[in-house]
């Protein structure tokens, strides 16, 4: 079995955020980003459905070991949400609980930020992109070497509306 679907799906995803990214669209990279993580997230649990759990989960085992952003895979979480659902940096959580700090974007040579807020968390774009690539590496490491795991992440490729060949 070979991971070459689940490395397809994800260059594709990687070429899309690179593409906004490059022509100035930083925030909608940020958002495909999200969306690439919570699609890898799925691709990882044998349920159909994953949540909030799964996607933490995926950002703990694949991206924090290896790329770690100066945030928790919980609060990834909620500045997904925020910024999905709403357009802001700010998700329900951020108003409930101190705990979850605001995440904040930047992008390109920002000068190193001083953080004077302890509820606030500077985060590069770039920074994002290159933790989730670095993520899905280790995905498919994890899926080279652990056929049950490759087999779901395959049966999910093969539900998702993707760009394939035609077969004549």
């Amino acid at each position: 079995m070979s991971t070459e679907e689940v490395f397809s799906f994800a260059k594709q995803m990687t070429d899309s955020i690179t593409c906004l990214r490059d022509g100035g669209h930083h925030l909608q990279a940020v958002m495909l980003t999200y969306v690439a993580i919570e699609q890898m997230a799925w691709l990882s649990v044998e349920p159909l459905r994953s949540g909030p759990a799964d996607f933490q989960k995926w950002v703990d085992s694949y991206m924090q070991p290896y790329d770690p952003l100066p945030c928790t895979a919980r609060e990834i979480w909620e500045a997904r949400n925020g910024l999905l659902h709403m357009g802001t940096a700010e998700s329900s959580a951020n108003r409930d609980s101190d705990e979850i700090r605001l995440v904040c974007y930047v992008y390109g040579s920002t000068p190193k930020l001083s953080n004077k807020s302890e509820g606030v968390v500077f985060v590069r774009v770039e920074d994002l992109v290159t933790s989730y690539l670095t993520g899905v590496l280790w995905f498919l490491t994890y899926l080279h070497e652990n056929p049950n795991a490759l087999r779901v992440a395959q049966g999910k490729i093969a539900r998702m509306l993707t760009q394939r060949p035609l077969q004549l």
